[in-house]
């Protein structure tokens, strides 16, 4: 008769590691899932209350218009439904795919108006993060590395005019002195095609990463500062590894941590940030679209943006949370 083999100590132990490390995991998936949720269902309630009667908007206002015009063009758009009713149609074109029509353009569907606008600032973003963790993480480590306090007080002044100055100031004055005056990059507008179209993006991005290079900044200098002074750095230097390796081998895996929860903070900020920055640079993204779509009340485009951008800002942190605890394991605890 065989008997059961009971899982050792050291087993137990580490199925109880696994069991938390997976915990550790899906904690944030269910976290985003329900986010994702309630920013879908606070968006349709809220623009149904407070933006108005769409049909008025679409039909032109105080033009005399009749009540019962107004009333057919209600049941045509599905308004004259309560909203319970409403909110389950909208969630049951979602389970299928679909986002619905604009009320301006009928014929438009909302899928298209979201990704043709969200491909221009999703871009806009890219290219901001880019420009923002290359020069923010390398002065960054260049500035704990190195005892130039001249070069400090730059850094500091540079730092706090990123942060304090509007982005609408910035993209102003880029436009006047890089675009203008220098005619480095185009003034606004918009290309045809990429690669054509990233000369458009330049100047953007630059306005919007300076708002976020500099919080990059200041995060790789502090955390390289205490990593300089960890013992593994101080006995790596006294062995005589150079101040470069150290610095690249070292010190900037460890500001990996810092970096990525400040760009999942930062998300959402980020994209509005780059929405007013469309605005001011003439770009065909989702503050062009969103705006179009306020003005005409056209609920559908509203509710598509908001909910691509909150589902794109969700699963982007869900990501960076999940690299974050598995480059620091120390995070999931």
């Amino acid at each position: 008769m065989s008997s059961a083999v009971l899982p050792g100590p050291a087993a137990r132990r580490t199925g109880g590691r696994a069991g938390k490390r997976l915990a550790a995991m899906a904690s944030p998936l269910v976290q985003a899932i329900v986010v994702t949720l309630l920013v879908m269902v606070i968006t349709f309630f809220l623009i149904r209350t407070l933006l108005g009667d769409p049909a008025v908007v679409l039909i032109g206002g105080n033009t005399g218009a009749s009540p019962q015009r107004i009333a057919a063009l209600r049941a045509e758009l599905g308004l004259d439904k309560p909203l319970p009713a409403q909110f389950l149609d909208y969630v049951a074109g979602l389970l299928h795919g679909d986002l619905g029509n604009s009320f301006q353009h009928p014929t438009t569907t909302v899928a298209s108006v979201v990704v043709n606008g969200a491909g221009v600032t999703f871009a806009l973003v890219g290219v901001v993060l880019l420009i923002s963790c290359v020069v923010g993480i390398g002065v960054g480590l260049l500035a704990a590395g190195g005892d130039w306090p001249v070069f400090d007080n730059i850094i500091r002044v540079f730092s706090l005019i990123g942060l304090a100055a509007p982005g609408a100031l910035i993209g102003l004055v880029l436009i006047l002195t890089a675009a203008l005056g220098g005619r480095l990059f185009p003034a606004g507008g918009w290309g045809s095609g990429y690669p054509d179209n990233f000369q458009y993006l330049i100047l953007p991005a630059v306005t919007v990463s300076f708002w976020l290079t500099p919080i990059i900044l200041r995060a790789v200098r502090e955390r390289a500062g205490e990593v300089l002074h960890e013992p593994f750095a101080e006995s790596a230097a006294a062995r005589g590894m150079s101040r470069t390796r150290l610095m690249l081998r070292h010190v900037a895996p460890n500001c990996a941590g810092p970096v990525l929860a400040i760009i999942g903070v930062s998300l959402s900020y980020l994209i509005s940030g780059a929405v007013i920055v469309e605005i001011v640079y003439g770009l065909p993204g989702i503050g062009r679209a969103m705006t179009t779509a306020v003005g005409s009340l056209d609920f559908p485009v509203i509710q598509g943006i908001v909910l691509l951008t909150g589902a794109v800002v969700v699963v982007l942190n869900l990501i960076i949370e999940i690299a974050t605890r598995v480059i620091d394991p120390r995070a999931a605890r």
